[in-house]
Parts: C-alpha cells; structure tokens; sequence
C-alpha cells in the first residue's frame, strides 16, 4: 500500500509530539513529588544541637620545687678500654673469641704461630737443667753438698753460680718463656671484643691493633657547658641522661671530674659517672646522649609549656572557669625542658588550660577533661 508523502510527515510529526508529552508529564509528576516531600518537612521543627563549647584539656598550677636545668649532648665512654696489640710480629695461629664477646680478665684472645720459639723454650729448660747438675756438683767439691743455699757463704755461692753457668741459663730461660708467652694476646681485664677485624693467617706486627677492650659496668659520659653555667655545676650532682637512640631509657649519673679549662670556644668540659647502666646493656662506649643537670631553685608555681599562648607578644595562661575560659597574663620567672616557673598571675591550684588553646578567646564556653598525668609532674 502506497501513502502519499504528505501522509507520512504528518504521521511522524504525531509520534514527536507524543514523545514529547511522555517527557513533559513524567517531569510535573516529579516536580509534583518533590514539593509535597519539602512541604512535608517544613511541616516539622526545626532541630538544632545543643553547643558544647569548644573541646580543651586542663590540669593544676602545681606549687613545688623547680629544677633549673642544664641541657648538653656528650658522649659515653668507657672507663676501661684498651687497644690490644701483640708485643711480636707474626701470621695468627688462631682466635678465640669475636666482636661482642666477654672474655675474662686473664684468657687468651688470640695466639700466633710459635713452633720456633717453642722449641727456643724446650731447648732452654734442658740447658738450665744441665746448669743445675753442674751447680750441685761444684757444690759437693767445695764440702756443701748437702748444705741449704741459705747457709752457704756468699762470695762461695756466687761462684758456684758462674763456674756453673746457672744463672747464664736461667737467664735464658726467662727470656724464652718471655718471647713464648708474648705469641698469646691475654686480655688484660673483663671486657667485651670490639673492633675484632683480623683473621686466623694475617700477619700482625707489635703496631698492629688487632682488637679493643671495653669493659660495660663502668662508663662515663663527656660532655661540654659554657663557662657562665659553671656556677651551677658542682662535683657530685645528679645528673640524667637519655640515648639519642631511646630517649625514654633514662639513666642517673653523678659528676666526677670538672677540667679546670676554658677552651677557645668558652666551653668547660665535664665528666659523670653513670651509677644505673643495668638496663639489658643499651648503652655502649661512643654512644651520643643527652645530659640534663637538675640544680634546685627551691619552690615555685609551676606549668606544663603547653599552657602558655602568645597573645600580642606577651604571655598568656588561660584559666577555665565556670566552664569558660579566662584570660591570664603572667609574668616567667624561668624555664626548664617542660614547664615555666610563674612568679605572678596565677595561683596554687588554679584549673588551667593546657590544649586548644592556641585560638581562644576570653569567656569562650569550652568543654573541658582534666588530665591528671600533667598536674602530677
């Protein structure tokens, strides 16, 4: 069947506008949809939460005794340590021991080749005993055979001695059990092996270091403060120190030694002995530390740094009060690691704020937990 062309434009004209009403219906009913779910909730009150305030932690203005403190790096030493060397040159027969080993006062360490020394030795002892023989018989020619030394004359005695040839030997016997007993290295106190880099077949010579000795229960730390902090320095005061590498391993040290010098950067070096280095051996000889000497100022109001803001370049403490929060300024009297010595502006026991307080106002409603951990320091 055949439809003339005007015909067929109007029937695809029809289906357009139908489409179009499909499109247009379906965007009245959900407009429709979404203006009865508005009115619905305008319908409802409005719910508004409750202001907190804003969220801080506070603690006590604590009134107690105020450590000035002296802070200094220094370095551990021990106060027994020795580079071991043999005392004679030759290859290494064997080593019985390694880095990190404790040896005995006394042990061998290590030993060189000595086979030619040792018959030295051998040789020596079978000469001193033919020496003896000739001695007991120059003694018996005389009319002392079975006299004690002791009773025999001494110009005889001496005689005896060099017609003998006995103290020739026993010369040479000392000396060969000298050069014998110089192929063993021996530790010359307790201590663990350090730097331990030879092996068995190198050839040593008496320049040669072949190990360091480092005896652990006694160390030292070194370390340095300017010379108008020396009034506060005195032998005998305790000190704390904490490794670099562990800082929460705290360790007491007294002071034993003070260098009556200045050196030529104002600087006087000072020695402590640490007293407490039980702790599993977490201190070693060259290990960098710091040193804090605590010297009483007696007592004081005392705050946690954290307390204290800046506010138009003076210092300023917030206190919390009836849940708000008050503005403080305070006068330092000194400081120390973690807390300000206050001589005026606050009071004993004051509830001050130690956190969120870097953008507080005056009479700011805040929300305040107490640490107990910061008023107890």
């Amino acid at each position: 069947m055949v439809f003339p062309k005007y015909a067929m434009k109007s029937i695809s004209n029809t289906a357009i506008s139908a489409f179009y009403f499909s499109i247009c219906l379906l965007l009245l009913i959900g407009c429709k949809q979404s203006v009865e779910k508005t009115a619905e909730n305008a319908d409802e009150p409005e719910k508004k939460s409750p202001s907190a305030g804003i969220a801080v932690n506070t603690s006590l203005v604590r009134q107690e005794t105020f450590n000035k403190q002296i802070l200094a790096n220094g370095l551990v030493e021990a106060k027994n340590k020795a580079d071991i060397r043999f005392k004679i040159a030759e290859r290494v027969a064997h080593i019985y021991v390694k880095n990190g080993e404790f040896i005995p006062k006394g042990k061998p360490i290590a030993t060189l080749e000595n086979q030619l020394l040792y018959n030295q030795l051998k040789r020596a002892e079978i000469d001193f005993e033919t020496a003896k023989n000739k001695f007991r018989e120059e003694k018996i020619r005389y009319g002392y055979g079975k006299d004690p030394i002791e009773k025999m004359d001494t110009i005889i005695l001496n005689s005896l001695y060099i017609r003998s040839g006995y103290l020739s030997a026993k010369n040479l016997l000392e000396n060969a059990r000298i050069l014998y007993e110089q192929t063993f290295l021996r530790a010359p106190f307790s201590g663990v092996v350090a730097n331990l880099t030879a092996k068995e077949g190198n050839f040593m010579t008496s320049s040669d270091i072949f190990c360091t000795l480092i005896d652990p229960s006694q160390l030292d730390v070194v370390f340095q403060v300017a010379e108008n902090q020396l009034s506060f320095v005195k032998l005998g005061q305790t000190v704390t120190i904490s490794p670099f590498a562990a800082q929460s391993n705290l360790f007491e040290g007294r002071i034993t030694e003070i260098n009556p010098m200045v050196d030529e950067n104002g600087l006087i070096r000072i020695k402590a002995t640490i007293v407490n280095q039980s702790k599993e051996q977490s201190l070693f000889d060259g290990m960098n530390v710091s040193v804090v000497i605590n010297n009483p100022m007696g007592e004081m109001l005392i705050i946690p740094k954290v307390a204290l803001v800046l506010r138009s370049g003076k210092e300023v403490v917030f206190t919390l009060q009836n849940g708000q929060s008050k503005w403080n300024y305070v006068t330092i009297f000194d400081e120390n690691s973690d807390s300000f010595a206050i001589s005026e502006g606050l009071h004993p026991n004051d509830t001050i704020i130690v956190s969120g307080n870097m953008n507080l106002a005056h009479d700011a409603k805040v929300s305040a937990t107490f640490l107990p951990s910061l008023a107890k320091q």
